[in-house]
């Protein structure tokens, strides 16, 4: 039994991590596009977004990591859409989930 739970964490670790690096790959793509990026691309992040709110509201191991990447989806999908000053919001935010990151990477491999 403890074996089956333990199997469906890591499954479900595994899961979300799938939907954060989207997000963040959709990051990376608009800084070296320069904001350039195709609306379907764009309509793409927006699909993630729900995703990503429910792991950060679920209190999972990732769940700060997820709100940061979140917020750093947001600022480069209004970057994207043409605001400017989205660009320094998405960049701060970006760097905070990937401090956050290392911080899950070490509590995952205690897992």
């Amino acid at each position: 039994m403890k074996l089956v739970k333990r199997k469906q964490e890591i499954t479900q670790l595994l899961d979300d991590n799938e939907v954060i690096l989207a997000a963040a790959t959709f990051v990376v793509e608009v800084e070296r596009l320069h904001g350039k990026v195709p609306q379907f691309k764009v309509k793409q992040a927006n699909d993630l977004k729900v995703p990503l709110l429910a792991i950060a509201m679920s209190g999972r191991i990732q769940a700060n990591h997820a709100k940061k990447r979140l917020e750093a989806l947001n600022a480069a999908i209004e970057y994207a859409n043409g605001d400017k000053v989205a660009r320094k919001r998405y960049i701060t935010a970006s760097q905070q989930a990937d401090r956050l990151a290392e911080i899950v990477a070490k509590r995952v491999d205690s897992i």
